[in-house]
């Protein structure tokens, strides 16, 4: 209690029981007296539902919220500050399993969703299964794509003509040497971003019309400059300030932020930060989308060879430009970036099959020849990836 009994006993001798040398009974002033002793009751009351309060919203975290395996392999999962009992779980147990205690097995190529429950309060890491192939490191000359014929190849510079040296990482999801040194401007990759992290319930589709990979990663909105900027789809790890980490991938706009500022969904926020928080200082860089499939092209059902728009979608990094190539000139014409996420033909590219080029801010190319318009809504997968 805030008051003691010393101190309530000096009131009451001050206010109450010294008024009996006057033959005087002050009824008001005992009243004052009920009065305040019971809103120091009520503070003390007060002050220690705060208390319990800040100590139920402890931070509980899992300590991993994006992992890679290859199959066969396996990894525990713990979740930090609770000593409750834990009920674990997989969406996708043929891809992923985890026992009792968190110990997870990659068994199928593929993603799965593992959940941690405790109480009522979910946590979840998201688990990419690879082939059980042993990656190798090497260096090997890869030629540019400057010409339709040759689709499938990549390349760290994209200049036309010019052969150049691409280093192959010995792990998935570790950026190449090339990529490393690749002078992206303030998109490098190993350029550290800072700004405000939030939370967000999202009522409709997403500014970059990525909802469907909301089943496979941790998604959120990038403020409305860095999203311009050519982030929409990109991927980028997340550090709070107690160092926790979550990757998200950037599906939404939030108009309203500063420049760094990114926008999480509860689901997301609530991997590494209590909900009660709020709002948190963050910084955030660009990494690799963990993914062994190929990029696919996406067109909007109302395309036509007088008029088309498509979506480049799955690249590990973000894209910078996307082409597509004119057989009657015989040079590669650029579409022009929508704020949704579409690349623009305002005078379609005429019946097709068609060959795009695409580059990412790190000067990898992919040229993919042969693709036709699908109106069905259907993604239509290219070769390769960018490489790592």
């Amino acid at each position: 209690m805030v008051l003691g009994l010393a101190d309530i006993y000096f009131v009451f001798v001050r206010d109450v029981g010294l008024v009996e040398g006057n033959g005087i009974v002050m009824k008001k002033r005992l009243i004052s007296f009920f009065i305040a002793f019971m809103m120091v009751l009520c503070f003390s009351y007060v002050s220690e539902d705060t208390a319990l309060n800040a100590a139920a919203a402890k931070k509980v975290s899992i300590n991993k919220t994006n992992v890679t395996l290859k199959k066969g392999k396996s990894i525990t999962l713990k979740l930090k500050g609770t000593k409750k009992k834990v009920t674990w779980s997989s969406n996708k147990k043929r891809i992923a399993s985890v026992s009792k205690k968190g110990k997870v097995t990659a068994r199928k190529v593929g993603k799965a969703r593992i959940t941690a429950k405790v109480g009522r309060k979910k946590y979840y890491c998201m688990v990419t299964v690879v082939k059980k192939k042993q990656p190798v490191t090497t260096s090997a000359k890869a030629t540019t794509q400057g010409r339709p014929d040759n689709p499938s190849g990549t390349t760290a510079q994209g200049k036309p003509g010019n052969s150049s040296e691409v280093t192959t990482q010995g792990q998935p999801g570790t950026p190449s040497d090339a990529t490393i040194k690749a002078d992206a401007g303030e998109y490098s990759i190993a350029n550290i971003h800072t700004g405000e992290g939030t939370y967000y319930d999202r009522e409709s589709t997403g500014a970059a019309n990525l909802d469907d990979y909301e089943s496979m990663y941790f998604t959120a909105a990038m403020n409305h400059e860095d999203y311009m900027n050519g982030l929409a789809g990109a991927y980028v790890e997340i550090t709070d300030k107690d160092g926790d980490k979550l990757n998200v991938l950037i599906t939404d706009r939030l108009p309203e932020g500063k420049k760094g500022d990114i926008d999480l969904t509860r689901v997301a926020f609530s991997q590494i930060e209590p909900l009660v928080t709020g709002r948190m200082n963050i910084s955030w860089r660009i990494v690799p989308l963990p993914t062994e499939a190929p990029i696919s092209y996406l067109f909007k059902p109302t395309s036509t060879e007088y008029w088309a728009e498509v979506q480049v979608r799955n690249g590990r990094y973000p894209i910078r430009s996307v082409e597509y190539y004119n057989a009657a000139t015989g040079q590669y014409v650029a579409l022009q970036r929508q704020e949704y996420n579409y690349y623009k033909a305002p005078s379609g590219m005429g019946q097709g099959p068609y060959t795009f080029r695409v580059t990412d801010f790190y000067g990898h190319v992919l040229v993919d020849s042969g693709i036709r318009i699908n109106t069905t809504s259907t993604p239509v997968a290219g070769a390769a990836n960018f490489p790592y």
